[in-house]
């Protein structure tokens, strides 16, 4: 399993960011009003990358006992398995959340372009803003987390 790349965020932000700006056009253009974003789509964003914060922070310990258990005496290592699985857990979350934040990130860029005259095009140009850098402190979260997973290159731990 090869971990994830900047690179490959990156283009999927870039693709997501396309498919934002599109489907504000064709919203616009089939409506003539402004996409309706909800606020509630940041906020459940936002608590969901709080909690790939506190997930990093719990298991931070943990794995680092598995890797060498002298440096965290008394802390029972993360078994591999459990390892391996929150890996591709969060390999997937980086890369879902780099979307999101691209999708959003091109509604924000999109609801700009055509102005914010109305209070519905403000409004959903600030829930775009939350939504996207929510999803985008996600993504980074998770990174941190799914890069905290691999073991050293010298190590190995195939008879645990």
């Amino acid at each position: 399993m090869k971990p994830t790349s900047a690179r490959l965020l990156l283009a999927v932000t870039i693709c997501g960011a396309v498919g934002g700006w599109s489907l504000v056009v064709v919203v616009e253009g089939l409506t003539g009003r402004a996409l309706a974003v909800p606020v509630l789509a940041g906020s459940a964003l936002w608590l969901l990358a709080i909690a790939f914060v506190i997930w990093g922070a719990v298991l931070r310990p943990r794995l680092e006992a598995r890797i060498d258990p002298t440096t965290r005496p008394g802390i029972d290592p993360l078994p591999g398995l459990v390892a391996a699985r929150v890996a591709a857990m969060t390999m997937a979350a980086c890369r879902v959340c780099a979307a999101v934040a691209g999708v959003y990130s091109g509604i924000a860029i999109a609801t700009v372009a055509g102005g914010l005259a109305t209070p519905a095009a403000s409004q959903a140009f600030w829930a775009s803003v939350l939504a996207a850098s929510g999803s985008g402190v996600a993504s980074a979260a998770s990174l941190r987390l799914e890069r905290s997973c691999l073991l050293p290159s010298g190590a190995d731990n195939d008879d645990e």
